[in-house]
């Protein structure tokens, strides 16, 4: 699958920006991939042509547990997501209420503007263009519409592609800023929009804030 040579593996570095700034941290361990499906959202049950789920949903277990989001602070989670059938419509909020992926809000729903496909990302295959990051506290809502395409009622389902790793925090600013320059490599990724990035947690801030980098405080950039 393409999404394997976007999983990083042990001693990579990785770098979350946050409203707050750029966080770096090291893998320590990772677990294989695992994936979780199906997730059908409208609770199981077909939308009618033209039509949208009734609430933005999440995945979670017997006990109300986020399936997207880990249990654990140490924990951070990747993940891609795949659509079924590949011409219905998902959107996104990451995180509740934060509309993704789209250029004005609030956006309509339905709407032409702001969603994935399982043309863009299937069921069996999921895209890069779907990776997330989720941390304890910090995970996504969908939405799923049926586009119409077939004029019957469809049930609208997800699929899951989720690493976990454990990780420990790089605590050298000048060497955050180095993977920032280019001058050492790193993933990198925004946690939300480019113009919106999520705030991040209250234990990470509380915990890691100084180890933070604001993009605009690397020179070369």
């Amino acid at each position: 699958m393409e999404i394997e040579h976007y999983i990083p593996n042990e001693n990579w570095y990785v770098g979350l920006l946050f409203e707050e700034g750029y966080w770096f941290f090291k893998i320590i361990r990772k677990q294989q991939l695992t994936i979780y499906r199906p997730y059908w959202l409208n609770g199981a049950s077909a939308l009618a042509p033209d039509t949208p789920d009734s609430s933005w949903r999440t995945p979670t277990d017997a006990l109300g547990r986020n399936y997207l989001e880990p249990q654990q602070e140490e924990v951070v989670y990747q993940f891609f997501t795949g659509i079924t059938p590949s011409q219905q419509k998902v959107y996104l909020q990451y995180t509740q209420r934060e509309d993704r992926m789209n250029l004005i809000t609030p956006r309509p729903i339905p709407g032409s503007i702001g969603y994935w496909t399982g043309e863009m990302t299937s069921y069996e295959d999921p895209s890069p263009i779907s990776e997330l990051w989720t941390l304890r506290n910090i995970y996504p809502y969908f939405k799923g519409e049926n586009a119409g395409i077939t004029c019957v009622n469809e049930r609208v389902g997800l699929s899951f592609y989720i690493t976990q790793f454990t990780y420990q925090v790089l605590k050298d600013i000048e060497k955050s800023k180095s993977f920032l320059r280019g001058e050492k490599k790193a993933t990198i990724k925004t946690m939300g929009d480019g113009d919106r990035p999520i705030k991040a947690p209250g234990w990470l801030i509380e915990d890691y804030q100084k180890w933070m980098v604001q993009p605009e405080s690397v020179g070369g950039v």
